[in-house]
């Protein structure tokens, strides 16, 4: 009866151990991240510089990165819209090229993922233009 009641309070003891082990967070196993494919007007090595060489965009994002300025005048989820993009700035006579992110707020990544498939459907200027704004106010916000 003794060596019942001993396995029984060891068994109770080590079964508590291993769950306080596993009341930790887990780490997600799926990450909700997308990647963004940022359409990118130029790099400058000032704030001034880069106002004055982005002053005919009506809509853009930028980051400092390194004391540099990346202005990005698109965005996508959509690795397909991406030709539709450049070829939008390049009627305009604006040379661009393609940059990569991690986007992980799911809110934006819907929203985007709305305005691309919009996207993905038309071939009108207006349009395009429209959801350019849409998409980089949205992300601006966040």
């Amino acid at each position: 009866m003794l060596t019942i009641i001993i396995s029984l309070l060891a068994g109770f003891l080590l079964s508590k151990y291993m769950l306080r082990q596993y009341s930790k967070p887990i780490l997600t196993v799926f990450s909700e991240a997308k990647t963004a494919y940022l359409i990118q007007q130029g790099v400058y090595s000032s704030y001034e510089s880069m106002l004055k060489n982005t002053s005919h965009l009506s809509d853009y994002i930028y980051s400092n990165v390194d004391s540099m300025y990346y202005a990005y005048i698109a965005m996508t989820l959509d690795n397909d819209n991406v030709p539709k993009l450049q070829q939008y700035y390049r009627d305009k006579n604006i040379d661009t090229i393609v940059k990569t992110t991690t986007i992980n707020n799911k809110d934006v990544i819907n929203y985007i993922s709305q305005y691309d498939a919009i996207l993905k459907q038309t071939d009108d200027k207006d349009a395009i233009k429209g959801i350019i704004k849409q998409v980089l106010v949205k992300y601006k916000g966040e």
